[in-house]
């Protein structure tokens, strides 16, 4: 990079001066123009690309808003709003979508899910299995949902059936009713069977099903990993994802005592191109930071633990670059399928976790890993947090973690705000909306400390933001720790 004066930018030149003392460069001296220079703007094809996507996705909302009314959709057919006033235009030339009435805002109804066409009727548990369920969750042994097999464990039926019935690619509303739900969970209450059990681990992330029959699961599977019986490696697998989401999204669950890399052992059985490959592999990195804050309150984060956290920081970093081109979601504005909108929420609430943690405790690990509190890292933290707050709501029907995850994300954000005052915090908590109204008591105690606005925010491109600050913090990492450059090439 260099720095040119604004004839020469405009140019695509470089500025060169003809003798050391020279008030112009080269290029004004022999045009007898004044050499200036001052901030690039950006250009206007790109601000006038970026608001024209924004007000597209704008007016699509605009346009279901009237669906139902025939009247509206009478006056409102073949009307745009103007290209500017659904959109705020950021410092950088980017747009991003306003808030609407009440504080809501306009983004998470307004991202575009890519589903699958569905076609045919599944009759057999088998076949709902392996199309609707594994490619997600693929934690049922194969030999108890073979083709053909007539004796399949009704537990395991009853919780298949309502698994195919959330999968991503089907319609929100064909999600099983809260009366479906808990007579499943009555079920599973009885019968505690290996069969059972992985019928409850396709669930626990994805129904809304109560902490304490999780905790039974959990109980279960502990008792029989202590007494010293084997389990299946697909439902070991389960057990150890659902526990470790559930922990790291908050809920009062002990940990699940197996080795560390039976997840990665059981990804490699799965094909590297899917969705369960890379949820188990996202999922082993969740572990990781589990098992590493819960050493570290026991213990302290002395020395010898730089090595694991700086890699996992690495790893984290890195993640995106491992992903198939069918799982990324890189940006907000832009149309994604549901498996790319779930990995990528786990995967933030993964270095959200791994930031609030370390910015929380400054004299221990923030001084071991060189990281503060500084511009930068609080407007990656905002990058990350924005893309997960709005997640759209119809999601939260077919994956009700997202719903947990969006809570935690918001408990990391006023942590944050309490400790550096940062005023982006508040306003990426105004985008929080409790979709299904999970938690109206922190929703409240939210709103009551952020305030109604308006916030003296910072805007910047999140887009931009979170692949400098990678490159960046990369970079810095492979300088201290020169190892790391063994797990994946620089940037």
């Amino acid at each position: 990079m260099f720095k040119s004066c604004n004839y020469c930018r405009h140019r695509k030149k470089k500025c060169v001066l003809l003798y050391p003392s020279a008030g112009r460069c080269g290029e004004c001296e022999h045009l007898d123009l004044v050499c200036e220079f001052s901030l690039r703007q950006p250009s206007l094809k790109r601000r006038t690309t970026s608001q024209r996507l924004a007000s597209r996705l704008s007016w699509r909302l605009s346009a279901a808003a009237v669906v139902g009314n025939t009247t509206a959709a009478a006056r409102d057919h073949g009307r745009r709003p103007n290209p500017t006033s659904l959109v705020a235009t950021v410092e950088d030339g980017d747009c991003q979508l306003i808030s609407g009435e009440g504080g809501r805002s306009l983004v998470g109804k307004n991202k575009i899910i890519l589903r699958d066409n569905m076609t045919g009727n599944i009759q057999s548990t088998a076949g709902k299995y392996w199309q609707c369920v594994y490619p997600l969750t693929p934690f049922v042994p194969r030999e108890m949902v073979l083709d053909g097999n007539d004796d399949c464990d009704p537990v395991l039926q009853q919780c298949i059936e309502l698994a195919s019935r959330v999968w991503l690619h089907h319609k929100p509303d064909s999600a099983p009713s809260q009366r479906e739900v808990d007579s499943l969970a009555s079920a599973i209450r009885v019968d505690m069977s290996v069969p059972a059990l992985a019928g409850a681990l396709l669930l626990l992330l994805r129904l809304p099903l109560e902490t304490d029959l999780a905790q039974q699961v959990f109980d279960t599977v502990r008792a029989t990993l202590l007494a010293g019986k084997p389990l299946p490696a697909p439902v070991l697998a389960g057990a150890l994802v659902n526990n470790t989401w559930m922990r790291l999204v908050g809920l009062p669950l002990e940990p699940l005592d197996a080795p560390e890399d039976c997840l990665l052992a059981f990804a490699q059985t799965l094909d590297h191109t899917t969705f369960a490959h890379h949820y188990i592999r996202i999922s082993h990195l969740a572990l990781t930071l589990d098992r590493l804050r819960v050493a570290a309150e026991h213990n302290g984060a002395g020395p010898e633990a730089k090595l694991s956290w700086c890699r996992l920081e690495y790893e984290c970093l890195f993640w995106a670059v491992q992903l198939p081109s069918s799982l990324l979601d890189l940006r907000d504005e832009m149309p994604a399928r549901p498996e790319a909108v779930v990995i990528h929420s786990l995967h933030n609430l993964v270095i959200l976790s791994f930031y609030a943690t370390v910015l929380g405790s400054q004299d221990t690990l923030g001084k071991l890993l060189a990281l503060a509190p500084v511009p930068g890292v609080l407007h990656y933290i905002c990058a990350l947090a924005r893309s997960v707050l709005i997640c759209p709501r119809e999601m939260a029907y077919q994956w009700v973690l997202l719903t947990d995850i969006q809570a935690a994300t918001a408990r990391i954000l006023l942590q944050l705000w309490r400790l550096t005052r940062f005023e982006n915090f508040r306003g990426m908590l105004n985008l929080w909306d409790d979709a299904l109204n999970r938690f109206p008591d922190e929703a409240r105690r939210v709103r009551e400390e952020i305030g109604p606005g308006p916030w003296t925010i910072e805007q910047t491109d999140g887009y931009s933001v979170f692949w400098t600050f990678r490159d960046l913090r990369s970079l810095h990492l492979e300088h201290v720790m020169p190892e790391l450059t063994t797990i994946f090439p620089s940037p």
